[in-house]
C-alpha cells in the first residue's frame, strides 16, 4: 500500500503542471515530498514578441506629413450654413446607381467642417479635408473657397440689360409692325429691279 500511494503523488504533479493554479491552494494542501520539489519550481512567464516602431534619431527633426496625412480625402461642397463659431456644414452632392432599379439617383450628404479664419459664406463653393477630431460631429476641416457666392451672378449680365443694348445698337425703339412694313417695301423694291 505504501508503494501505491508513493507513485500517486508522482503522477499527479505532472496533471498539476498543466493546468496553474493559484499558489494560495497549493500552499493549503498537504504536500508530499514530490509535490514540493516540483512547486518550488518557477513557473516561467509568456512573453509576447511586439513590433518596435522606428524611433526618429534623437537630433533629426520630427517628420510631420506622414502617408496618412498625404492620402486624406477631399470632397467638394456647396456651404448651407455658416451660422456656427468656426463651423460651416457642407452639402456634398453625387450620384449613384440603384442597387434593384439601376436608375442613376442624386445622393446628397452634409458634413460638419472646422473654417478657423470664418472665410466661408453660406452658397459658397468649397473644398474640404479630412482630419482629426476637432468636436463630436466635426471631422473635416476648409481647404479653401472655390468660387464666392452670387460671384459667377455679379460678372454676367442680366438678360434685361442685355436685351437693352442691343435695342440701342440696333436703333430699333419702334414697334415691330413698321419694321415688316419697311422690309416689303424693301422686298417690292428688289422684285421691280
Amino acid at each position: 500500500m505504501a508503494e501505491k500511494s508513493e507513485k500517486k503523488p508522482a503522477a499527479k504533479p505532472r496533471a498539476r503542471a498543466t493546468t496553474a493554479k493559484p499558489a494560495a491552494t497549493r500552499a493549503a494542501a498537504p504536500k508530499a515530498p514530490a509535490r514540493a520539489a516540483v512547486a518550488a519550481r518557477p513557473v516561467a512567464k509568456r512573453t509576447v514578441a511586439r513590433k518596435r516602431t522606428a524611433a526618429p534619431a534623437a537630433g533629426a527633426p520630427a517628420e510631420q506629413f506622414t502617408w496618412r496625412r498625404l492620402r486624406r480625402k477631399t470632397k467638394v461642397g456647396v456651404v448651407v450654413s455658416a451660422k456656427m463659431a468656426k463651423t460651416i456644414t457642407v452639402e456634398v452632392g453625387r450620384q449613384r446607381q440603384h442597387p434593384l432599379y439601376k436608375k442613376v439617383i442624386r445622393v446628397r450628404k452634409r458634413f460638419a467642417a472646422h473654417d478657423e479664419i470664418g472665410d466661408a459664406k453660406a452658397g459658397d463653393l468649397v473644398r474640404i479635408q479630412e482630419s482629426r477630431p476637432f468636436s463630436a460631429t466635426k471631422r473635416w476641416r476648409l481647404v479653401e473657397v472655390i468660387s464666392r457666392a452670387g460671384e459667377a451672378g455679379a460678372a454676367a449680365p442680366r438678360v434685361a440689360d442685355v436685351e437693352k443694348l442691343l435695342e440701342a445698337a440696333e436703333g430699333s425703339g419702334a414697334i415691330l409692325a413698321p419694321e415688316r412694313e419697311d422690309e416689303e417695301q424693301e422686298q417690292g423694291e428688289e422684285s421691280k429691279e
